[in-house]
Order: C-alpha cells, then sequence, then structure tokens
C-alpha cells in the first residue's frame, strides 16, 4: 500500500498539485456561493399536502400533531425548527434535525406531515409526497 501511494507521488508533477488545488478551491467557493441561503422566519406546517398553520420561528413551542399514522412532535426554538418525535418507523424526519435557512422542508411520509421554513418569499415550485 505504502509502495502505491509513493508510485503515484512520482507521477503525479507540481502543475497537477496546482490544478487539483484550484479545483477544490473553486468546489469550496461554489458550495459556499450557491448554499447561502437567506435565514427563514416563518415555519409552515402542512397535514396531507395542505397548510395546517404557519408559526414564527421567533418563539419556543412544541406542537403535536396527529396524523394519519398517529401523533408528531414539532419543536420550534431559537429560530429554528425540526420534528422531535413521529410513529414512523425510520425516523428519517426525526434524523433530519434543525432548520433554520429559508426553503428548507422536512417531511415525513408515512404520517403525511411536512414542516418548510419559509423568508420573505416563498422561491420553489412544489411540495409532494
Amino acid at each position: 500500500m505504502i509502495k502505491k501511494i509513493l508510485q503515484l507521488l512520482k507521477v503525479v508533477k507540481p502543475g497537477d498539485c496546482l490544478l487539483i488545488s484550484l479545483f477544490c478551491i473553486l468546489v469550496i467557493v461554489s458550495i459556499g456561493f450557491f448554499w447561502n441561503l437567506p435565514q427563514g422566519e416563518y415555519l409552515e406546517i402542512y397535514k396531507n399536502n395542505k397548510l395546517l398553520t404557519t408559526y414564527t420561528l421567533n418563539q419556543k413551542i412544541s406542537k403535536k400533531i396527529d396524523g394519519s399514522k398517529g401523533t408528531t412532535e414539532i419543536i420550534i426554538n431559537d429560530g429554528r425548527a425540526r420534528f422531535s418525535s413521529s410513529p414512523c418507523s425510520k425516523k428519517y424526519c426525526i434524523h433530519q434535525a434543525w432548520i433554520n435557512k429559508a426553503n428548507q422542508t422536512i417531511i415525513c411520509i408515512p404520517n403525511k406531515i411536512s414542516i418548510s421554513i419559509v423568508g420573505k418569499e416563498k422561491k420553489y415550485d412544489s411540495v409532494n409526497y
């Protein structure tokens, strides 16, 4: 294994290292530029693809919602929101953790409940299950 790495280092020239470094910098700058979403202001809660309620993110609240599989709990705290409990088996919605940027969404597909952060303007096409 070490011999293979040493052979690879003999093949790589200084110009190759420069190009690889420039490419890595370009990728990092692009991620920072394109993924810089604005801070969200409101949380919209959807049930069966219909808007159930809207909350501001500037409050501390725990909301329980009855879905098709059971009760789901959503927490809003410190300008962010998340699913804290859900009756679904895989718990993907809970593992998504906190969201706080505009246009971020978490969906609990088995329970048909979704939460979405909204900024001053809505900039998504649709939310579907």
